[in-house]
């Protein structure tokens, strides 16, 4: 009868023990330079090394390490009780390398001191860790993981240069609330809101805080708190914040910028049914606008009173048109602010929201000023500079008019056409200065008979034309002879200056042109009676 071995015993035994185990599991023999004793049927799958293979090598065949992980195996055998683990990289049959965990411990089998090393392939946790490693430090925003208590389980590298420090060593022993601004934290100056997330399982997005630098230098954050939990207990949190300080910044060089515009920056929505409310204007805007610093700048109370109620309807009806065609706005208008007012230009783009709201970003310039200068050459372009009376360019833009108001409403207007008497000799005889004062005299007698209403103008040369709107023909008549009275009788040369008038009414259905012909022609009719007198058209 055969008695079996000591080493087939242990084999029928291992086999017993751990044949079908789901694990790799290898024996060892550290007193044989860690030669592999056994190998169950899972190591033989994974090394791909039968078990007759396997008990011809020694674990430094598999390890990476070499003879060097004999000391390793040595001070494990040496253990007493338990398994603990090691993390080594194994050498497959094929000469791939897998990432193991190793369970080793010593065990007694058929009177033989051994180590059992049971194996976990952790090649995807050690790959998902150096992902997730790679992807905390890559990322651009700092990245911490804390316990229930405040101390940091992990920390990323902007972290650390967010809180001063330059290497992970010198933060990961240290507690969050070291950095949390005092502001933020709870009564007892210890647990704060984030420690409670970190307990409680609540999660945190867009908290705006301060934290401090490792000199006590506060900076803003936007923090996001997620809890970590390990089954159904919460066993700290992980901590992401942005670095707002130069955001911050940016945001008050814009806001510096915006208030240095020479004028107002502003933003209005006007919702789809032509509502319109302003949402922002810049610092500027009370003392640009002339709003009390006690009233709001955005408020209708405060606006609707800078406003003739035809300037807000006008305003808003170009804001209603820009809107519905989603066009730039571009309007000038008056406000009341002073004693003198305002023009402003208005200037802005359009953007429509989602909702169906239309959004203008745009500013309000003072362009008074501007305004006044085109005013004064306008007059300038429509003044005599000799006289100071009008010219022919706007004399002839008011007779339009009243021809235009005469054919809408029937409004009668009469015309005098006049002319200085022999001021060629005149000229000659006194000289171009005095016959230029006397343009300026007969300029000043015309200038006291006119009405505000009327229009008074130099024709050209010695020649002047005075339209008179409303007034029918006998009160011009009247008006033309206390003219021509009033040249002859100031004497303003010593052998007298006097002056022919032709005097006219519009006919019905007559236009300007017409009438103007007439009245001249009345003139030269005067002229040809021997001067200084009126002749009617």
């Amino acid at each position: 009868m055969h008695c079996p071995t000591k080493n087939e015993t242990r084999c029928v035994l291992f086999d017993t023990l751990f044949g079908t185990n789901s694990a790799p599991i290898l024996l060892i023999d550290p007193e044989t330079e860690g030669s592999v004793v056994d190998a169950n049927r899972k190591a033989s799958e994974f090394y791909g090394y039968s078990r007759e293979e396997f008990r011809k090598l020694h674990v430094w065949d598999i390890n990476t390490l070499g003879r060097a992980v004999l000391p390793v195996m040595r001070e494990i055998s040496s253990w007493s009780g338990g398994h603990y683990p090691q993390r080594f990289r194994h050498r497959l049959a094929d000469g791939t390398v897998r990432d193991v965990q190793v369970y080793a411990g010593p065990i007694d089998l058929v009177g033989q001191k051994l180590l059992l090393c049971v194996i976990q392939d952790i090649t995807q946790v050690i790959e998902a860790e150096q992902f997730n490693r790679l992807l905390l430090e890559s990322v651009n925003v700092g990245v911490c993981g804390i316990d229930n208590t405040g101390a940091f389980t992990f920390v990323n590298p902007e972290a650390v240069r967010a809180f001063g420090f330059l290497h992970e060593s010198e933060v990961i022993k240290l507690g969050v609330h070291r950095f949390l601004d005092g502001a933020f934290q709870t009564t007892d100056g210890v647990v704060d809101r984030i420690l409670h997330m970190a307990t409680a399982g609540a999660s945190a997005e867009g908290l705006d805080c301060l934290m401090r630098r490792e000199d006590g230098t506060p900076f803003p954050v936007r923090l996001v708190a997620s809890p970590i939990r390990v089954g159904d207990r919460v066993q700290g949190a992980v901590l992401s914040f942005n670095d707002l300080t130069r955001e911050r910044e940016r945001e008050d060089q814009v806001a510096d910028l915006i208030d240095a515009i020479p004028g107002v920056v502003f933003q209005a929505v006007m919702t789809p049914n032509g509502q319109l409310r302003v949402t922002y204007f810049n610092a500027a805007a009370k003392g640009f606008l002339g709003i009390a610093d006690s009233d709001d700048p955005m408020s209708l109370e405060a606006l609707s009173p800078l406003l003739t109620r035809a300037d807000r309807v006008g305003v808003l009806r170009s804001l209603r048109r820009s809107a519905s065609e989603l066009q730039s706005w571009e309007r000038e208008f008056q406000i009341r602010s002073g004693d003198t007012g305002k023009w402003l230009l208005g200037r802005a783009r359009t953007r429509r929201q989602a909702n169906g709201a239309v959004v203008f970003n745009g500013v309000l310039l003072d362009i008074t000023d501007r305004k006044l200068l085109e005013a004064r050459l306008e007059d300038d372009a429509l003044t005599d500079p000799l006289t100071g009376l009008r010219n022919r360019r706007h004399f002839e833009i008011a007779l339009k008019a009243s021809e235009k108001l005469q054919s809408a409403a029937g409004r009668p207007y009469s015309l005098l056409v006049i002319d200085i008497d022999h001021f060629k000799q005149l000229n000659d005889r006194y000289g171009h200065g005095a016959g230029d004062d006397m343009l300026r005299h007969v300029a000043d007698i015309l200038r006291l008979r006119s009405r505000q209403t009327d229009c008074l103008a130099r024709w050209g040369g010695e020649e002047f034309a005075l339209l008179l709107p409303g007034t029918a023909l006998a009160l011009a008549s009247a008006l033309a002879s206390d003219i021509r009275s009033a040249v002859a009788e100031a004497r303003l040369v010593a052998d007298g200056l006097t002056v022919s008038i032709g005097v006219g009414e519009v006919a019905h259905g007559e236009d300007a042109g017409a009438l103007f012909r007439r009245v001249d022609a009345a003139l030269y009719r005067a002229k040809e009676n021997g001067r200084n007198r009126v002749e009617l058209a």
